[in-house]
């Protein structure tokens, strides 16, 4: 939200500290990031430009116009929500509050706008824009902001890029929310996990090391017994939250609609799960996306993706998920975090996912995107230190060892690669083991060639871990030569454990079908003679090749059996699935509903069935039971008549009953029938 400030006589926007204010007392102790220095330019970060008459001109047509006293706080830390700002005349300031103490962080003046990454994924306000010098503001609704970016590219990326960065700039600048607590507690962990995982700018003051923690305990009158707590912006204290109650309080998120029937139910939100909910949304189709922690998966974790089409300088995983997240809000969808899909089951035409937070969502499809989790090692120590010092995702390098620490990395594929950089780059002495004889089986030849070529990293092959040991925190790691039985002790702050992860497919076992190794069987997996079993005998038809052994139920990325294991596959996989939630709903996306109206369905019925009795499937949304008409033929003889439209297993059929028997039978795959205003054209078989 922060505003910029134009350099005189360049066409380059600068974020400019007007003065620090009186230090605060939480200031000190932020770990991971650089400290915020007063007078530091937002072009430190990325150049950005002013806009242009004609940017103006369009937001006009879509905002207000506003007049500015001194003073007047147009913008609260806290707020749930906020208007787009384009400053006219006068000058903005943006500050912070923090143990009553006042930081100002930045001004703004005429053609500048004040937005942050919160506008568009609807979290907290970070900051406070107070008006410094009076003027006028144009104010623009962020709903009508949203149409306006997915239709005008040029101002739309413009804005999206500014507000990406200025995120960026403000978590380094320390505002944002405060996590209070000691490194040994495994809450504070959690807490501090699922902040820097939602991209959150947080600030911990670690109770161990940070004297102004016990400052800020002080004012928030609460003992040390009762830590870890987090201090909001806007001043509210919650004392050692759970993830939802954080993520409701910080406007991370939403919870289910009830009442509401998804088109299509999407479980996970890493690269498939992401994918599959940009292009389903863009498609018209009604869509939600659940996850148990953060969006971006694995890949959120990821220091940088350097081999991923379209970025020729890389991109970092949280960068990738923040741009995944945007699309995927900007055409709809909804995004359900934190929860756990605990289990599936059917209630009719409907699928309907169990969360851990007793909420069902309920959807005509779902696409099981969970990927994978963390594999351990067996090791003595491994549980004395699993608390405080030994982690599994490459993110953690940068909040939990402190530049110049020994560190000891297990694995040898890309996500330890770039650990092992990240790690170098900030000065660590960084030891790599694997069972293997080289990096080549698993690791990307661009990030070997690094690795080698790195003086503070060295390599053990044909090496594992054995021992953990220290006193109260990690101080070495043994590790044996698998050749020779020799044990040698590592310096080493913390343990980094990348040796790969297995599905997280545990809550889906019941309901369909894995592998040997838990991997959910999809497609051709489930065997030639899969459609001989029920239900696919009433469907007459082969599982599409992402579906798994439930219709209408599908899975893409690494939690599918014979998946690639990389993130190019998880985007074309959750992309590909949405193409076959088409096939499965029985009409082509974005077709509007239409009313009953008597049809007409020439053609034969299936030999061997019940002539009188045939069904056919439509292109459009009906309740679960429309009265209609349709009239058949057999050999120009037969004729049917009566029935009405339903859906069954998320398709949506005409039953045909027989006047003259008052019977039905069970109904036959027909024919895709496009539904239009005039009536539908299709056939038996």
């Amino acid at each position: 939200m922060a505003a910029c400030v134009r350099a005189c006589g360049a066409r380059v926007l600068e974020l400019r500290s007007i003065g620090g204010g009186a230090p605060m007392g939480d200031e000190a102790g932020i770990s991971g990031h650089p400290s915020f220095r007063p007078g530091q330019s937002w072009a430190d970060a990325a150049a950005e430009r002013p806009l242009t008459d004609d940017h103006i001109a369009t937001l006009r047509r879509i905002g207000e116009v506003r007049p500015t006293r001194v003073g007047d706080v147009l913008i609260r830390e806290g707020d749930r929500g906020y208007d787009f700002l384009v400053i006219l005349s006068g000058i903005l300031k943006v500050c912070d509050h923090q143990a009553g103490v006042e930081r100002e962080l930045a001004s703004g003046g005429e053609r500048e706008f004040v937005a942050e990454l919160n506008l568009l994924t609807g979290e907290r306000a970070f900051t406070t824009v107070v008006v410094a010098e009076p003027g006028e503001v144009l104010v623009v609704p962020v709903d009508k902001l949203r149409t306006l970016i997915s239709r005008d590219q040029a101002l739309g990326n413009l804005i999206v890029q500014t507000v990406l960065a200025r995120r960026e700039w403000l978590t380094h600048a320390g505002t944002g929310l405060r996590i209070v607590g000691s490194r040994s507690q495994p809450d504070t962990r959690r807490l501090l996990e699922f902040a820097s995982r939602n991209r959150l700018p947080h600030v911990w003051l670690d109770l161990d090391a940070d004297p102004a923690a016990d400052v800020v305990l002080d004012r928030h009158a609460t003992p040390r017994d009762q830590t870890p707590i987090v201090v909001m912006r806007g001043g509210e204290m919650l004392r050692s939250p759970s993830n939802a109650e954080l993520a409701r309080a910080a406007g991370v998120g939403t919870a289910p609609m009830p009442g509401m029937t998804y088109d299509v139910a999407i479980i996970g939100a890493g690269p498939a799960g992401l994918a599959a909910a940009v292009y389903g949304a863009s498609e018209g189709l009604s869509t939600v996306v659940v996850d148990d922690l953060a969006v971006g998966g694995q890949i959120g974790t990821t220091s940088k993706i350097e081999n991923y089409l379209g970025f020729p300088v890389g991109i970092s995983g949280t960068e990738f998920a923040e741009r995944a997240f945007l699309q995927a809000l900007r055409f709809g969808a909804s995004i359900v975090l934190p929860a756990s899909a605990m289990g599936l089951s059917c209630q009719g035409s409907r699928h309907l996912i169990h969360l851990d937070t007793g909420d069902d969502i309920t959807a005509l499809s779902i696409i099981i995107a969970t990927g994978a989790s963390y594999r351990q090692i067996i090791a003595d120590g491994v549980d004395r230190f699993s608390a405080n010092d030994v982690f599994y995702t490459p993110s953690s390098v940068y909040d939990r060892v402190r530049p110049g620490q020994p560190a000891v990395i297990v694995g040898g594929g890309n996500s330890a690669g770039q650990a092992a950089m990240a790690l170098a780059d900030n000065g660590s002495p960084v030891t790599i083991v694997i069972r293997g004889t080289d990096l080549a089986a698993n690791m990307s030849q661009y990030l070997i060639e690094r690795v080698i070529g790195d003086p503070n990293v060295s390599l053990r092959y044909g090496s594992e871990v054995r021992k953990l040991d220290g006193a109260d925190r990690l101080e070495q790691v043994i590790v044996e030569d698998l050749a020779t039985s020799a044990l040698q002790a590592i310096p080493a702050s913390a343990l980094f454990v990348m040796i790969g992860a297995k599905p997280r497919s545990d809550s889906f076992g019941p309901a369909v079908k894995l592998d040997t190794s838990d991997y959910i069987l999809t497609g051709s997996g489930l065997g030639p003679d899969a459609r001989r079993e029920q239900p696919w005998t009433i469907l007459d038809r082969d599982p599409y090749m992402l579906e798994t052994s439930v219709p209408g139920v599908f899975a893409a990325g690494d939690v599918r059996s014979g998946s690639v294991k990389r993130v190019a596959s998880a985007v074309g996989e959750g992309s590909i699935a949405i193409r076959f939630v088409s096939e499965h709903l029985g009409r082509r996306v974005g077709l509007a509903p239409v009313s009953s109206v008597p049809v007409r369905l020439p053609g034969r019925c299936r030999r061997g069935r019940d002539p009188r009795v045939g069904q056919a499937e439509f292109s459009h949304k009906a309740p679960d039971s429309e009265p209609g008409r349709a009239v058949g033929h057999r050999g120009g003889r037969t004729r049917l008549s009566g029935g009405c439209f339903h859906k069954y297993e998320g398709q949506h059929f005409f039953r045909v009953i027989n006047p003259e028997t008052r019977i039905t039978a069970s109904p036959l795959r027909c024919g895709l029938a496009h539904l239009g205003a005039a009536g539908a054209a299709g056939s038996f078989r």
